[in-house]
């Protein structure tokens, strides 16, 4: 099995996303060979897919994209043949995927977790009590914005194994109608998800993006706000 190339540095944002292809080319040996195949991992320089037939290392490839229909040519960077596995390099970066990708840096600069003390300058620690009405106040007042800073939320959801999850963790702003989050569980694109700041303030999303933290070897999910109906939980 070839590994990826050593030192290959990551160069855009990965999201995990499943979209149908026909792959086709043609081998060291002169024959050609075409067949399904499907996207595991894509960035705006290529994808990991998985395909009905073998590649080889080097191969210039054909990838079409069944709905809407376009292609581009590629080249097979590194197979895991046993498990039908392949990397393949865009001749140009772009997004052919036609999908949202995360911003470049998500697992870089992060930004600080804000204390909301009104006599900030002060030094003078918030009672935890006081803190937490601090930032409802600060929730309800940005409507389905998170706070600039972030602050700590419970996430549930049904995982992509079936099984309902519930995560405290936390979350942080990615523009005025998404927000971001790290995860144990792998979960789906377009899962629907309930986020609860406070007992008053509920709201719900769905998954927009996955990527896996190699950091931290957890999920990195987006998250789409829907609509507000915000909710009370028992």
């Amino acid at each position: 099995m070839t590994q990826p190339i050593a030192g290959r540095a990551r160069r855009s944002s990965r999201v995990l996303v499943s979209l149908p292809l026909a792959v086709s080319g043609q081998k060291s040996d002169g024959s050609h060979i075409s067949g399904a195949a499907e996207t595991i991992l894509v960035n705006r320089h290529g994808a990991r897919i998985r395909s009905s037939v073998p590649l080889e290392d080097h191969m210039e490839v054909r990838l079409a994209l069944l709905a809407p229909y376009k292609w581009r040519v590629g080249h097979v960077v590194w197979a895991a043949k046993a498990e039908k596995e392949y990397g393949i390099e865009l001749g140009r970066p772009e997004n052919f995927w036609g999908i949202q990708f995360p911003p470049e840096d998500w697992e870089l600069g992060v930004p600080p977790v804000k204390v909301f003390d009104p006599n900030e300058g002060t030094g003078a620690m918030q009672p935890r009590a006081a803190q937490r009405k601090r930032e409802e106040t600060l929730l309800q007042r940005h409507g389905r914005n998170v706070p600039d800073g972030g602050t700590i939320a419970i996430l549930r959801g049904i995982a992509a194994n079936g099984i309902p999850f519930q995560e405290r963790d936390l979350i942080l702003p990615v523009g005025p109608n998404h927000a971001s989050m790290l995860i144990g569980p792998l979960v789906n694109l377009g899962t629907p998800m309930t986020i609860i700041f406070a007992k008053n303030q509920v709201e719900k999303a769905i998954v927009s993006a996955v990527s896996h933290s190699e950091e931290y070897d957890r999920w990195r999910i987006w998250l789409e706000f829907l609509p507000a109906s915000s909710t009370t939980v028992n």
